[in-house]
Protein backbone atom coordinates (compact mmCIF):
# COMPACT_ATOMS: atom_id res chain seq x y z
CA UNK A 1 0.00 0.00 0.00
CA UNK A 2 2.99 2.23 0.60
CA UNK A 3 4.15 1.70 -2.62
CA UNK A 4 0.81 2.65 -4.32
CA UNK A 5 1.35 5.97 -1.91
CA UNK A 6 -2.22 4.77 -0.57
CA UNK A 7 -3.14 6.30 2.73
CA UNK A 8 -5.40 3.40 4.19
CA UNK A 9 -8.62 1.20 3.16
CA UNK A 10 -12.48 1.64 3.28
CA UNK A 11 -13.82 -1.42 4.91
CA UNK A 12 -16.63 -3.23 4.17
CA UNK A 13 -19.07 -4.25 6.90
CA UNK A 14 -21.39 -6.15 5.46
CA UNK A 15 -22.07 -8.69 7.97
CA UNK A 16 -24.00 -9.16 11.37
CA UNK A 17 -20.64 -9.90 13.47
CA UNK A 18 -18.24 -6.97 14.65
CA UNK A 19 -15.04 -7.72 12.41
CA UNK A 20 -12.38 -9.52 14.85
CA UNK A 21 -9.13 -7.76 14.03
CA UNK A 22 -6.34 -7.59 16.50
CA UNK A 23 -3.66 -5.68 14.45
CA UNK A 24 -5.04 -4.59 11.31
CA UNK A 25 -2.59 -4.58 8.48
CA UNK A 26 -3.71 -1.36 7.00
CA UNK A 27 -5.52 2.05 8.84
CA UNK A 28 -8.94 1.48 8.51
CA UNK A 29 -9.95 5.31 6.78
CA UNK A 30 -13.72 4.97 5.94
CA UNK A 31 -16.14 1.78 6.61
CA UNK A 32 -18.38 0.99 4.17
CA UNK A 33 -22.14 0.39 5.87
CA UNK A 34 -24.36 -2.94 5.63
CA UNK A 35 -26.55 -2.38 1.92
CA UNK A 36 -29.47 -3.78 1.87
CA UNK A 37 -30.36 -3.84 -2.28
CA UNK A 38 -34.07 -4.43 -1.35
CA UNK A 39 -36.06 -2.65 1.53
CA UNK A 40 -38.49 -0.01 1.27
CA UNK A 41 -41.43 -2.55 1.04
CA UNK A 42 -40.09 -3.59 4.53
CA UNK A 43 -39.97 -0.55 5.26
CA UNK A 44 -43.57 0.47 4.29
CA UNK A 45 -45.07 -3.04 5.64
CA UNK A 46 -45.73 -3.97 2.00
CA UNK A 47 -46.75 -7.53 3.04
CA UNK A 48 -47.99 -8.76 -0.54
CA UNK A 49 -44.46 -7.51 -2.24
CA UNK A 50 -42.57 -9.44 0.23
CA UNK A 51 -43.87 -12.50 -0.31
CA UNK A 52 -42.46 -12.23 -3.71
CA UNK A 53 -39.31 -11.93 -2.35
CA UNK A 54 -39.23 -14.25 0.32
CA UNK A 55 -40.53 -17.91 0.20
CA UNK A 56 -41.03 -17.62 4.23
CA UNK A 57 -40.33 -15.12 7.47
CA UNK A 58 -37.26 -16.82 8.32
CA UNK A 59 -36.00 -15.99 4.99
CA UNK A 60 -36.75 -12.63 5.73
CA UNK A 61 -35.55 -12.32 8.90
CA UNK A 62 -32.34 -13.65 7.41
CA UNK A 63 -32.33 -10.93 5.22
CA UNK A 64 -32.70 -8.15 7.43
CA UNK A 65 -30.46 -9.76 9.91
CA UNK A 66 -32.78 -11.14 12.11
CA UNK A 67 -35.39 -8.51 11.84
CA UNK A 68 -38.73 -9.01 11.88
CA UNK A 69 -40.17 -5.41 10.93
CA UNK A 70 -38.82 -2.10 11.23
CA UNK A 71 -38.17 -1.39 14.98
CA UNK A 72 -36.12 -4.52 14.63
CA UNK A 73 -34.31 -3.46 11.41
CA UNK A 74 -33.31 -0.14 12.66
CA UNK A 75 -31.72 -1.82 16.01
CA UNK A 76 -29.81 -4.49 13.53
CA UNK A 77 -28.68 -0.95 11.60
CA UNK A 78 -27.33 0.49 14.70
CA UNK A 79 -25.82 -2.52 15.41
CA UNK A 80 -23.84 -2.35 12.50
CA UNK A 81 -23.33 0.86 13.20
CA UNK A 82 -21.63 0.44 15.96
CA UNK A 83 -19.66 -2.56 14.94
CA UNK A 84 -18.55 -0.14 12.13
CA UNK A 85 -17.30 2.73 14.22
CA UNK A 86 -15.50 0.21 16.16
CA UNK A 87 -12.52 0.55 13.34
CA UNK A 88 -12.70 4.00 13.91
CA UNK A 89 -13.40 5.72 10.72
CA UNK A 90 -13.05 9.07 9.52
CA UNK A 91 -16.06 8.59 7.53
CA UNK A 92 -19.34 5.95 7.01
CA UNK A 93 -20.56 5.28 3.77
CA UNK A 94 -24.97 4.80 2.97
CA UNK A 95 -25.92 3.71 -0.48
CA UNK A 96 -29.31 5.55 -1.39
CA UNK A 97 -31.49 2.91 -3.30
CA UNK A 98 -34.07 0.55 -3.56
CA UNK A 99 -34.57 -2.17 -6.25
CA UNK A 100 -35.95 -6.07 -6.25
CA UNK A 101 -34.69 -9.32 -7.85
CA UNK A 102 -37.49 -8.40 -10.67
CA UNK A 103 -36.69 -4.85 -11.04
CA UNK A 104 -32.81 -4.98 -11.67
CA UNK A 105 -33.54 -7.30 -14.79
CA UNK A 106 -36.58 -5.64 -15.88
CA UNK A 107 -35.74 -2.19 -15.34
CA UNK A 108 -39.10 -1.34 -14.71
CA UNK A 109 -39.17 -0.24 -10.75
CA UNK A 110 -41.63 -0.05 -7.67
CA UNK A 111 -40.37 2.98 -6.20
CA UNK A 112 -39.55 6.39 -7.28
CA UNK A 113 -36.22 8.55 -6.47
CA UNK A 114 -38.47 10.61 -4.46
CA UNK A 115 -39.44 7.58 -2.33
CA UNK A 116 -36.38 6.23 -1.69
CA UNK A 117 -34.49 9.30 -0.49
CA UNK A 118 -37.35 10.12 1.30
CA UNK A 119 -38.18 6.75 2.97
CA UNK A 120 -33.77 6.52 3.36
CA UNK A 121 -33.99 9.69 5.38
CA UNK A 122 -36.39 8.41 7.27
CA UNK A 123 -34.18 5.45 8.39
CA UNK A 124 -31.16 7.43 8.72
CA UNK A 125 -32.74 10.10 11.33
CA UNK A 126 -33.97 7.25 13.56
CA UNK A 127 -30.33 5.81 14.03
CA UNK A 128 -27.96 9.19 13.55
CA UNK A 129 -27.83 9.70 16.79
CA UNK A 130 -25.16 7.07 17.53
CA UNK A 131 -23.10 8.59 15.08
CA UNK A 132 -20.38 11.08 16.76
CA UNK A 133 -20.12 14.11 15.53
CA UNK A 134 -16.96 13.66 14.29
CA UNK A 135 -17.76 11.39 11.80
CA UNK A 136 -18.99 12.50 8.41
CA UNK A 137 -21.42 10.45 6.44
CA UNK A 138 -21.32 9.90 2.79
CA UNK A 139 -24.38 8.96 1.01
CA UNK A 140 -22.71 7.32 -2.13
CA UNK A 141 -25.14 7.34 -5.65
CA UNK A 142 -26.71 4.01 -7.32
CA UNK A 143 -27.87 3.71 -10.71
CA UNK A 144 -31.34 2.21 -9.21
CA UNK A 145 -33.86 4.64 -7.69
CA UNK A 146 -32.68 6.51 -5.49
CA UNK A 147 -29.62 9.30 -5.35
CA UNK A 148 -28.81 8.56 -8.62
CA UNK A 149 -27.17 12.73 -9.09
CA UNK A 150 -28.69 12.96 -12.36
CA UNK A 151 -31.29 15.44 -10.55
CA UNK A 152 -30.38 18.44 -8.73
CA UNK A 153 -33.51 18.92 -6.72
CA UNK A 154 -34.12 15.31 -5.61
CA UNK A 155 -29.93 16.09 -4.10
CA UNK A 156 -31.12 19.06 -2.49
CA UNK A 157 -34.04 17.42 -1.20
CA UNK A 158 -32.54 14.60 -0.16
CA UNK A 159 -30.42 16.59 1.97
CA UNK A 160 -32.54 19.03 3.22
CA UNK A 161 -34.29 16.03 5.04
CA UNK A 162 -31.10 14.98 7.32
CA UNK A 163 -31.46 15.51 10.82
CA UNK A 164 -27.30 15.70 10.94
CA UNK A 165 -24.35 17.90 9.55
CA UNK A 166 -21.28 16.28 8.70
CA UNK A 167 -22.77 14.85 5.74
CA UNK A 168 -22.16 14.28 2.19
CA UNK A 169 -21.75 12.72 -0.83
CA UNK A 170 -20.15 9.88 -1.91
CA UNK A 171 -19.55 9.83 -5.87
CA UNK A 172 -19.23 6.37 -7.05
CA UNK A 173 -18.72 7.55 -10.77
CA UNK A 174 -18.67 4.08 -12.37
CA UNK A 175 -22.51 4.09 -10.64
CA UNK A 176 -22.97 7.61 -12.57
CA UNK A 177 -21.54 6.08 -15.77
CA UNK A 178 -24.14 3.58 -15.11
CA UNK A 179 -27.34 5.96 -15.29
CA UNK A 180 -26.22 6.56 -19.41
CA UNK A 181 -26.11 3.60 -21.52
CA UNK A 182 -25.36 5.53 -24.39
CA UNK A 183 -21.44 6.15 -23.35
CA UNK A 184 -19.41 3.92 -25.20
CA UNK A 185 -16.04 5.15 -24.50
CA UNK A 186 -14.19 6.74 -21.31
CA UNK A 187 -13.66 10.03 -23.16
CA UNK A 188 -17.48 10.56 -23.63
CA UNK A 189 -18.10 9.47 -19.71
CA UNK A 190 -15.63 11.76 -18.42
CA UNK A 191 -17.57 14.33 -20.32
CA UNK A 192 -20.84 13.16 -19.24
CA UNK A 193 -18.94 13.01 -15.39
CA UNK A 194 -18.15 16.03 -15.31
CA UNK A 195 -21.56 17.80 -17.09
CA UNK A 196 -23.87 15.99 -14.60
CA UNK A 197 -22.08 17.35 -11.79
CA UNK A 198 -21.80 20.60 -12.84
CA UNK A 199 -25.59 20.44 -13.25
CA UNK A 200 -25.91 19.88 -9.66
CA UNK A 201 -24.67 23.35 -8.75
CA UNK A 202 -23.67 23.97 -5.15
CA UNK A 203 -24.45 20.54 -4.16
CA UNK A 204 -21.14 19.40 -6.02
CA UNK A 205 -19.65 21.25 -2.66
CA UNK A 206 -21.20 18.26 -0.71
CA UNK A 207 -19.08 15.55 -2.36
CA UNK A 208 -16.08 14.76 0.20
CA UNK A 209 -15.18 11.49 -1.14
CA UNK A 210 -15.48 9.71 -4.71
CA UNK A 211 -15.18 5.73 -5.33
CA UNK A 212 -13.46 5.47 -8.48
CA UNK A 213 -13.80 3.38 -11.46
CA UNK A 214 -14.65 2.90 -14.93
CA UNK A 215 -17.65 1.61 -16.03
CA UNK A 216 -18.72 1.56 -19.69
CA UNK A 217 -21.70 -1.32 -19.80
CA UNK A 218 -24.08 0.61 -22.24
CA UNK A 219 -23.50 -2.77 -24.58
CA UNK A 220 -24.77 -5.09 -22.19
CA UNK A 221 -27.95 -3.51 -20.70
CA UNK A 222 -29.19 -2.63 -24.09
CA UNK A 223 -28.59 -6.93 -24.94
CA UNK A 224 -30.79 -8.16 -22.37
CA UNK A 225 -33.93 -9.42 -22.06
CA UNK A 226 -36.14 -7.10 -19.92
CA UNK A 227 -37.63 -9.95 -18.05
CA UNK A 228 -36.26 -12.31 -15.04
CA UNK A 229 -34.83 -15.38 -16.32
CA UNK A 230 -35.79 -18.86 -15.63
CA UNK A 231 -34.15 -20.33 -11.73
CA UNK A 232 -32.45 -17.49 -10.65
CA UNK A 233 -30.44 -17.25 -8.08
CA UNK A 234 -27.54 -15.72 -6.18
CA UNK A 235 -25.02 -16.42 -8.75
CA UNK A 236 -27.25 -15.37 -11.44
CA UNK A 237 -28.05 -11.76 -10.27
CA UNK A 238 -24.03 -11.15 -8.83
CA UNK A 239 -23.23 -12.21 -12.60
CA UNK A 240 -25.69 -9.52 -14.22
CA UNK A 241 -24.86 -6.89 -11.50
CA UNK A 242 -21.18 -7.29 -11.99
CA UNK A 243 -21.93 -6.87 -16.30
CA UNK A 244 -23.60 -3.83 -15.44
CA UNK A 245 -21.08 -2.30 -13.15
CA UNK A 246 -17.91 -2.99 -14.34
CA UNK A 247 -15.63 -1.56 -11.36
CA UNK A 248 -12.68 -1.08 -13.83
CA UNK A 249 -9.54 0.99 -13.85
CA UNK A 250 -9.89 4.32 -15.59
CA UNK A 251 -7.38 4.47 -18.63
CA UNK A 252 -7.98 7.78 -20.18
CA UNK A 253 -6.72 11.09 -18.66
CA UNK A 254 -9.87 13.01 -19.38
CA UNK A 255 -10.55 12.20 -15.70
CA UNK A 256 -8.86 14.80 -14.41
CA UNK A 257 -10.97 16.88 -15.53
CA UNK A 258 -13.22 15.65 -13.01
CA UNK A 259 -10.76 16.39 -10.34
CA UNK A 260 -10.60 19.89 -12.00
CA UNK A 261 -14.34 20.74 -10.85
CA UNK A 262 -14.71 18.99 -7.08
CA UNK A 263 -11.78 18.49 -4.88
CA UNK A 264 -12.40 15.55 -2.63
CA UNK A 265 -10.73 14.33 0.57
CA UNK A 266 -10.78 10.81 0.42
CA UNK A 267 -10.48 9.15 -3.33
CA UNK A 268 -11.14 5.01 -3.10
CA UNK A 269 -9.49 2.85 -5.80
CA UNK A 270 -12.86 0.63 -5.98
CA UNK A 271 -11.77 -1.67 -8.89
CA UNK A 272 -12.90 -5.86 -9.81
CA UNK A 273 -9.75 -7.70 -9.09
CA UNK A 274 -8.11 -11.34 -9.13
CA UNK A 275 -5.35 -10.84 -6.39
CA UNK A 276 -3.21 -8.02 -4.96
CA UNK A 277 -0.84 -8.01 -7.46
CA UNK A 278 -3.04 -7.72 -10.21
CA UNK A 279 -4.63 -4.64 -7.67
CA UNK A 280 -1.26 -3.06 -7.65
CA UNK A 281 -1.27 -2.70 -11.34
CA UNK A 282 -4.67 -1.99 -11.41
CA UNK A 283 -4.16 1.38 -9.36
CA UNK A 284 -0.96 2.27 -10.90
CA UNK A 285 -2.86 2.42 -14.17
CA UNK A 286 -5.58 4.55 -12.45
CA UNK A 287 -3.40 6.95 -10.79
CA UNK A 288 -1.60 7.23 -14.24
CA UNK A 289 -4.92 8.25 -16.19
CA UNK A 290 -5.60 10.71 -12.79
CA UNK A 291 -2.01 12.19 -13.61
CA UNK A 292 -0.85 11.45 -10.16
CA UNK A 293 2.01 9.26 -10.94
Amino acid sequence: MNSLGLEGIELFHYKKEPDVVSAPVFPTVGVHLKYWPYWLDFWHGNKQSLKKQFANVEDLKTYFFGAANKEEWINAIKENIKNALAANPEYLVWHVSDADTENIFTFSFNHTDEEVITATAEVFNAVSDIIPQNVMVLFENLWWPGLRLTNKKIVDSFFALLNRDNVGIMLDTGHLMNTNPALRNEEEAAVYLCQTIENLGTAKELIYGVHLSSSISGEYVGSFERSVPESLNTEKIMRHIAQIDRHQAWTSSKIKDLFSIVEPRYVIHELYYDDFKDLAKLVRRQQAAMGII
